[in-house]
């Protein structure tokens, strides 16, 4: 018997890159559930007029929100997907012949393989070319309460055939505040867990991220871009511990 599944887009000011994303989902989505926490760039208004079904709800996190959105969703099996992002056909015709087949264990889980681009530019190297996302499976399984990477607490499956293209970079403003949002939500996370905030987080710590990007995970190999990325890293982990003493003052 067929299994129905609904895709689900969480959303926030995405007007610009979610009419791909959801061209590219239409295919093999029997639902599709934008989940929007409070656009100011006419997203709500382009998804209802992509013909998604359209929920607003502000976001605590991104785990709160995607376990809640898993609970509107009408189907059983969900797929997520972020306005970002972008199947190929391969993993199109890939989901639909998964789709074709009864599922009937509900801790099954699937993997699609991401590529990033940044800057215009495919990602090859830099840490991000093992990159296998867990997206497709039952929604009674729920993310781990995390303000920022949220994930599933399952072991890495080996991805579906095709790709899932992950346009993260917009231009600089978007790109810089989207680091710095992650830093403030890394801060929450990791606060508890952190000792005396020392040169060492602030000097140590953010070089030796750029040195795993861009030496130790080939970064030097995606020339300009891979140099930027390792820098744009480092600034993560530097912005991360700023975000933390801010905190610890407040």
């Amino acid at each position: 018997m067929p299994t129905p599944l609904s895709v689900i887009i969480l959303t926030y000011n995405e007007a610009e890159r979610l009419p791909q994303c959801v061209e590219a989902v239409r295919p093999v989505g029997d639902e599709i559930l934008t989940v929007d926490s409070g656009s100011t760039d006419g997203t709500v208004a382009l998804a209802k007029k992509l013909g998604t079904n359209v929920l607003e709800r502000p976001m605590k996190n991104w785990a709160e929100q995607r376990n809640w959105a898993m609970d509107q969703a009408t189907h059983s099996w969900v797929l997520f997907i972020d306005a970002d992002e972008v199947l190929d056909a391969v993993l199109q015709k890939t989901i639909v012949g998964w789709k074709e087949h009864s599922h009937e264990d509900n801790n099954g889980y699937w993997g699609l393989k991401r590529v990033h681009y940044f800057r215009g530019k495919r990602m090859r190297f830099s840490g991000l070319q093992s990159d296998v996302v867990v997206r497709l499976f039952h929604r009674s399984q729920r993310y781990t309460n995390r303000e920022v990477h949220e994930k599933l607490d399952l072991q890495k499956p080996q991805p579906l055939a095709g790709i899932l293209h992950h346009h993260t970079y917009l231009n600089q403003e978007q790109w810089e505040n989207k680091q710095r949002s992650y830093a403030a939500k890394s801060a929450l996370d990791k606060n508890h867990s952190t000792g005396a905030l020392t040169p060492f987080h602030f000097a140590v710590k953010p070089a030796f991220r750029f040195l795993k990007h861009y030496l130790l995970r080939g970064g030097i190999l995606d020339g300009a871009a891979g140099w930027n990325y390792s820098i744009s890293m480092a600034q993560g982990v530097y912005w991360r511990y700023a975000e933390m003493k801010k905190l610890r003052k407040s």
